[in-house]
């Protein structure tokens, strides 16, 4: 897998999850549909947007990508999810990884404004909390998005006479990998809806939660607790994309990650790691 890193970039925008049981039919595709995965099969929901450039996008919430961190795997690496049977239902999101927002008296007074003025925006995103957390997010575009062709003046003035559509429906997607920030202490991959930017850029975009806090990157600096598990789960949420995104659609060599704040360091730190460079997660920064 070949993973191109992007700096500080986002906007944050939240949609609203439901659950769904019923099935229907939106101009002759299926609303909920469903993709099997190594781990079993799954059931999204199929979103229009609000827009009439932008086609609809298949959401897929709540994905375990790791077995649940707790009890015996606290302060542990993460560990493949377990296989499941029939259909599991993604249309909603999962609960968010343990943090704790309520002295924000005290980091009004430890923190710069423009970091804090997002702290109540946060907090929304963080009620449903559980240490059963490491889920991702996956966008998936139903149709070419608005960059689509090359405009007249681009075919005419480039690459010898090679143009051709920069999005090619028989081909797999390109994925983009969202890391959410917050100082590794708070935050959560459900606070960014993908659908926009899946759709307008044709490409499959996914989000995730980690560990975060004591949880995450307590260490002892011996072999009680090494550190690092959020890390760790960022590297595993990469193996099971590069393992399952072809059933979206996705290209799993052409991976980008990019994220803000605490989450571009995770980038730049996933591309040092050696658990990338021996696990075919090796990373380029461009």
């Amino acid at each position: 897998m070949e993973l191109n890193t992007v700096g500080n970039w986002l906007r944050v925008v939240f949609p609203s999850g439901q659950c769904f049981s019923q099935f229907t039919l939106i101009d002759g595709q299926a609303q909920y549909p469903v993709v099997t995965t190594n781990y079993g099969k799954i059931r999204g929901l199929r979103t229009p947007l609000p827009n009439e450039i932008l086609g609809p996008v298949e959401q897929y919430l709540g994905v375990p990508y790791a077995s649940p961190p707790t009890g015996e795997r606290r302060f542990q690496p993460p560990e493949p999810p377990s296989s499941w049977t029939g259909v599991r239902n993604a249309t909603q999101f999962a609960a968010v990884c343990p943090q704790y927002l309520d002295e924000r008296s005290l980091l009004n007074d430890m923190l710069p404004v423009w970091f804090t003025a997002n702290l109540d925006t946060v907090v929304t995103y963080v009620q449903d909390q559980n240490e059963d957390c490491l889920y991702l997010n996956i966008y998936v575009p139903t149709e070419d998005g608005a960059n689509t062709k090359k405009s007249a003046d681009d075919i005419t003035s480039n690459d010898r006479g090679e143009d051709e559509d920069i999005h090619d429906q028989n081909s797999k997607k390109p994925v983009m990998v969202y890391i959410h920030g917050g100082s590794y202490m708070e935050g959560t991959g459900n606070m960014i809806d993908g659908s926009i930017l899946a759709s307008y850029g044709n490409v499959i975009v996914v989000t995730l939660n980690y560990r975060l806090g004591v949880l995450g990157f307590l260490s002892t600096g011996d072999q009680a607790a090494k550190g690092n598990y959020g890390l760790l789960d960022q590297i595993q949420a990469l193996r099971w994309i590069e393992e399952n995104i072809g059933s979206f659609g996705g290209d799993p060599k052409r991976v980008t990650i990019f994220g803000s704040g605490a989450g571009a360091s995770c980038v730049s730190l996933l591309t040092l790691s050696h658990y990338s460079e021996g696990n075919d997660l090796r990373s380029r920064t461009k």
